[in-house]
């Protein structure tokens, strides 16, 4: 599991697949093609470090659980016979990847001011997230816990709210049998869901 800043990422841009690069470079600004190009690389970066190989010998794919796309979709390293799972975010300035093998979801968000979205929290959530004295602040701490479960196969985002991610009055450590470790910088907050090993 690692989180970075989108500069602090090393590895050769030319490691993306014809997909990726496609994806890539329908993104209009800039800097969220870096943060995709980071994002990407530091998934390799885990899956090399996790399988004991040099990231250029990474191939990362993506398949939709859904309609079976490989446009979009859940990463994933094709040809590998171990447990493999393949977890990447990226947000302004930040990017997270994980690569275990219990299932896992990461997800990195810049800290926003604006109000969160309709339905994304249950009625103790929206109260605490209230009470706090940074509520963009206390929001992502909620949703990064959120995307992250529903990235290792808890829930839905179309149902947020049913992910209720309070214990004891603050953001858990553990929901749905995973293990929810955070991360927080000065602009963006992040957290890993991963399986008991």
């Amino acid at each position: 599991m690692r989180f970075a800043a989108v500069d602090e990422v090393e590895g050769d841009e030319a490691l993306l697949t014809a997909v990726e690069r496609a994806r890539r470079d329908r993104l209009v600004r800039a800097e969220d093609r870096a943060a995709y190009v980071a994002a990407h690389l530091l998934a390799r970066a885990c899956v090399a470090q996790l399988l004991g190989i040099a990231p250029a010998e990474v191939e990362l794919r993506q398949r939709c659980a859904r309609c079976g796309s490989d446009q979009h979709g859940a990463p994933y390293v094709p040809g590998v016979l171990l447990p493999l799972h393949v977890s990447l975010s990226h947000t302004e300035g930040y990017v997270a990847a994980v690569a275990s093998q219990v299932r896992c979801g990461i997800d990195v968000e810049a800290v926003r001011s604006e109000p969160p979205p309709w339905g994304a929290l249950s009625g103790p959530e929206e109260a605490w997230v209230a009470s706090q004295a940074d509520p963009g602040r206390a929001f992502t701490r909620l949703w990064v816990r959120k995307e992250a479960l529903v990235k290792a196969g808890v829930g839905s985002l179309e149902k947020a709210a049913a992910l209720d991610v309070l214990a004891d009055g603050r953001p858990a450590d553990r929901a749905a049998g995973l293990v929810l470790q955070e991360w927080s910088a000065a602009g963006a907050v992040g957290v890993c869901a991963f399986g008991a090993h």
